[in-house]
């Protein structure tokens, strides 16, 4: 689901449905497939991954990464799309981009006529390059080519003022401790949250 402005956008993944709001603040909850275990070294993959679009793609409030998984209190930004300097027409053919780097448009529903205004990053497509990007490092660290670690779902939550916000906040704070993984939240090697 994309959104630009205010506008809504609706969208269907498996069972869940899903609504989002351009410039509102999500809890979102992501889960490893069943009998995963992550250790501290992919932890901090994980962990690093979801420091990654920040502050360009998303601003992030706060992120823990549990053994089996992830839970993220963060904003979704605007994105704007950026002209590359060549590309390719429909039919294959390289083209230089004119226009103080816009690519001409080719009049018949070519790649230059899709709307390249800028538009909010959606929460969909935050998870999956979190979710991809460790897929791959975690399963190129335990020597294997491919495999599934995460579960096909996410689950989203919009945060609606300022109180709902400390409370899913405290929640990821004290998740490590509600788990008897630490004594402390500061001792979880997988948590990271923004002063607020």
């Amino acid at each position: 689901m994309k959104t630009v402005g205010k506008r809504l956008e609706q969208r269907r993944r498996g069972r869940l449905h899903h609504l989002e709001k351009g410039g509102a603040t999500y809890f979102l909850t992501f889960h490893a497939q069943p009998g995963e275990n992550f250790s501290a070294e992919e932890r901090a993959i994980i962990l690093e991954s979801c420091k990654f679009g920040y502050p360009q793609r998303w601003i992030l409030h706060g992120v823990v990464v549990m053994p089996d998984h992830v839970h993220m209190l963060l904003t979704p930004q605007v994105i704007k799309w950026i002209a590359p300097e060549v590309r390719r027409t429909p039919r294959g053919k390289a083209e230089s981009c004119t226009n103080g780097g816009a690519a001409e448009s080719y009049g018949n529903g070519g790649a230059a006529d899709l709307s390249r205004e800028p538009r909010w990053m959606s929460l969909s497509e935050i998870v999956k390059s979190i979710k991809s990007f460790t897929a791959r490092r975690i399963n190129q660290s335990r020597g294997r080519k491919s495999g599934s670690i995460w579960q096909d779902e996410y689950y989203d939550r919009e945060v609606r003022d300022e109180a709902d916000f400390a409370v899913k906040l405290k929640y990821l704070l004290n998740n490590p401790v509600k788990q008897g993984l630490v004594k402390e939240p500061a001792g979880w090697d997988a948590l990271r949250v923004e002063k607020v």
